[in-house]
């Protein structure tokens, strides 16, 4: 017999994550009494076993599809879904192992997720498992799906965003499964002889190149240094020579070559290697990258700037024309000052009508009434009578606006929405009453 959780979600016997979800069952009635505004407290989830946490955050993530499948039957869906993410941030904080198999059901719970929640959790654990785990088949589709999936809207700030694609253009650049394309990129010689290496050798190169990463400062970091010291002692420094240079040979044929962003951070990889092996030749190999020529100019700066590392500076980078000096700002406030200019941005463009019973606002696109009585909105360029998509709202939009416009607070706040329609028009929808009538 299915059990409904405090949220409506059905739990069969036979679920193999049926503990999972009884706890979250518990955790669901007791933040029910608790002041919504507070945070969770992580301790207690903290001792639980940690071989259980990747159990616990595949449910949440169960439950969150479920709830997003039914969310036009049940009244709360938001409210269990914005506990419910809460809780996931908590899981993500802990330090738990997951296995390959974990790991592919964690990112492919996640990919339909991506519109209601963050998605830095199930990469920031791939990343830890391929500290001493490999890429398989499976998990690179999964993680290919998830790029693919992914959305600027609702993924948290433009930085961390980027960093994330960074980190993805880098863990699918060693997916040694898919097909080679030398006109994708330069970099494409590199996977190339990877692939043919084979034995020990395949080994400590994979660990070698895992080291590289997507999401790294422009300065080589101290840490970084640390760590790839003996993944180059491993491979051994005639062998790194003997492939840097075939890899970089091309550099000095004038023929422009194609560079994608992870080969771009494939190329700065291996400088800093070169840096870490201190060696006098593949200093002289890494100095061929001033004489390459890529399809796309812009590329040039990008990839010459990592010689920094090597004691060639930007100054005589410009020197020899290769990159531009880099211009003042002629603008150091500006920023400031239209921050400044967005705060002084008021509802100037919500008035009332003469007999007062109407709201006007002024859209980014339209014209719109809205009855301070009822919440009717007419849209007055074709006289569209709308209303709200409460269904399509973020959860978070849904702990302000209510399904019924039901208070003098709830018209101004689709006037809000209104006002500012080049966002948020997408939560509105015409009316089916309006809809039947043109049908007639």
């Amino acid at each position: 017999m299915d059990l409904p959780g405090p949220d409506g979600f059905l739990l069969a016997p036979s679920d193999p994550l049926r503990n999972a979800h009884l706890r979250l069952n518990e955790f669901l009635l007791a933040e029910e009494q608790r002041d919504p505004n507070s945070p969770i407290d992580a301790a207690p989830w903290r001792k639980v076993p940690k071989r259980e946490l990747p159990g616990l955050t595949l449910a949440i993530l169960c439950r969150m599809q479920w709830l997003g499948q039914h969310d036009a039957d049940l009244d709360t869906a938001h409210l269990s879904r914005i506990r419910l993410v809460r809780l996931l941030r908590v899981l993500y904080t802990i330090k738990w192992p997951a296995n390959e198999p974990e790991l592919v059901s964690l990112v492919d719970a996640t990919t339909p997720l991506l519109d209601r929640i963050a998605p830095f959790g199930p990469v920031e654990r791939v990343g830890d498992y391929l500290r001493t785990g490999d890429l398989t088949p499976e998990l690179c589709h999964a993680l290919r799906t998830f790029q693919t999936a992914l959305r600027d809207e609702g993924s948290g700030s433009q930085t961390s965003l980027q960093s994330l694609r960074q980190t993805l253009h880098m863990l699918l650049w060693m997916d040694e499964w898919e097909p080679l394309d030398p006109e994708r990129c330069w970099s494409e010689c590199v996977r190339r002889d990877f692939r043919e290496m084979s034995g020990e050798r395949r080994v400590k190169w994979r660990v070698l190149l895992k080291h590289l990463r997507g999401n790294a400062p422009v300065r080589m970091p101290k840490g970084w240094v640390k760590d790839a010291t003996p993944l180059l002692a491993a491979v051994g420094i005639e062998d790194f020579r003997e492939k840097f240079a075939s890899w970089f040979m091309p550099f000095r044929s004038g023929v422009p070559l194609p560079l994608s962003v992870p080969g771009s951070h494939v190329l700065k990889g291996l400088i800093w290697y070169c840096a870490v092996a201190n060696d006098e030749e593949a200093r002289e190999i890494a100095l061929w990258l001033l004489e390459v020529k890529w399809r796309q100019k812009r590329n040039t700066e990008k990839s010459l700037v990592a010689l920094t590392e090597l004691g060639i500076t930007r100054e005589e980078l410009a020197s020899r024309q290769l990159i531009k000096e880099r211009a003042p700002d002629p603008m150091p406030n500006y920023m400031q000052r239209l921050g400044k200019s967005l705060a002084l941005t008021t509802t100037d463009r919500i008035a009332a009508s003469a007999e007062g019973d109407l709201l006007i606002v002024q859209g980014q696109l339209h014209f719109y009434r809205i009855s301070r009585e009822t919440g009717r909105i007419d849209r007055a360029s074709d006289n569209a009578v709308l209303e709200l998509d409460w269904h399509s709202l973020p959860d978070q939009f849904r702990l302000m606006i209510n399904r019924e416009c039901d208070s003098p607070h709830q018209v101004q706040m689709r006037a809000f929405l209104l006002m500012n329609d080049g966002v948020f028009a997408k939560y509105f929808k015409e009316s089916p009453a309006q809809k039947a009538g043109k049908n007639k």
